[in-house]
């Protein structure tokens, strides 16, 4: 068990994971320049591309966490004890990855700066949803199991040849609450 409540873990790991998928491992105009947990408070105009995990999403505080229900497993397509006497119960854990691609200092026309935009954020979906959480558990007992990402926002900024792509994609990790 770590210290600390399981949507920090799981934000502080998943940022660590993602910051070596979208800088360390990538070279070329897409490779990111700032991932980091929470949020991005550099000038994008001098950090290109940055992608930042937060628990939670800033724009939409209505986006609670909950409890799995008989619905949700419906939706899943997966049977899931949602609850047990003198067991545990299973949580959605949500959060936001925010990204941004500007390409304004760059002047790269709108074409290719939506090429190279979408290839950032089809990276960041990809490696998000393969975050190893499995094994992170908190010092109240709730363990992580598996990463899911359910939905994205993406739109095009700019113009005259100084472009930039913002936007989310909505994450929700499945954990494990003991009684």
């Amino acid at each position: 068990m770590t210290a600390g409540m399981i949507k920090h873990l799981i934000v502080v790991a998943v940022a660590d994971w993602m910051e070596t998928k979208l800088i360390t491992e990538v070279t070329g105009i897409t490779k990111a320049e700032v991932v980091k947990p929470y949020k991005f408070q550099e000038n994008p105009l001098n950090e290109n591309i940055y992608c930042w995990i937060s628990a939670g999403d800033p724009n939409q505080p209505f986006e609670k966490d909950g409890r799995i229900s008989i619905e949700d497993n419906e939706m899943l397509g997966m049977k899931l004890p949602i609850g047990e006497i003198g067991g545990g119960h299973l949580w959605w854990r949500r959060g936001t990855a925010e990204i941004g691609v500007y390409f304004v200092r760059q002047r790269l026309s709108q074409e290719v700066t939506a090429e190279h935009a979408h290839t950032f954020l089809g990276r960041t979906i990809h490696w998000l949803e393969r975050a190893p959480i499995s094994g992170i558990v908190d010092e109240f007992g709730e363990r992580a199991h598996k990463m899911f990402v359910y939905a994205n926002t993406f739109y095009e900024g700019g113009g005259n040849d100084q472009f930039y792509w913002r936007g989310n994609v909505f994450w929700q990790a499945l954990t494990e609450r003991p009684y």
